[in-house]
């Protein structure tokens, strides 16, 4: 199996717009609000991306945290999603880590809204999928892709707001 590439902050940008892009949205006006390497010993980064994103009718400014991280996101860190939201001129946010996500990131995610989403290995989700073969992977697919983290899709949790 190859090595998968390494996650950057331009990698992290174009999987999230892709990736926003394949849910249904119509992604536009990209921007970096915030871009932060994380404290040792951590060993990543924060991305905050603001964009506009369309669904039919439904039109919002999102600020999108990206984070590249080792440990667990915790909900402080959705809490603080949520209290960036106001400065960014956001109306929506979503959070997308490498990391996994406590039980307490989910609940405060689901109260407040919040899309979670976390970075996978491509060949994880395509051998999930019933699509084809497990450990037989297409030309076409990616290195990483996303899966959504709880019971809200990005679509219904925007739509909800």
């Amino acid at each position: 199996m190859s090595e998968l590439p390494t996650i950057t902050t331009e990698y992290f940008q174009i999987l999230i717009v892709r990736e926003l892009r394949k849910a249904g949205c119509e992604v536009g006006e990209v921007r970096i609000a915030r871009r932060t390497e994380l404290p040792e010993p951590e060993r990543g980064f924060i991305l905050e991306l603001t964009a506009s994103l369309a669904h039919g009718d439904w039109h919002k400014r999102a600020l999108v945290a990206c984070r590249r991280q080792e440990n667990t996101v915790n909900a402080a860190i959705v809490e603080d999603l949520i209290a960036r939201l106001a400065g960014a001129r956001a109306d929506v946010g979503i959070l997308v880590a490498t990391a996994d996500f406590d039980a307490g990131a989910v609940v405060a995610a689901q109260q407040s809204g919040i899309p979670l989403l976390r970075v996978i290995d491509a060949r994880k989700g395509y051998d999930g999928s019933g699509y084809g073969t497990p450990g037989h992977y297409p030309a076409w697919l990616p290195a990483h892709t996303v899966e959504v983290v709880g019971r809200a899709t990005v679509l219904a949790a925007f739509e909800a707001h």
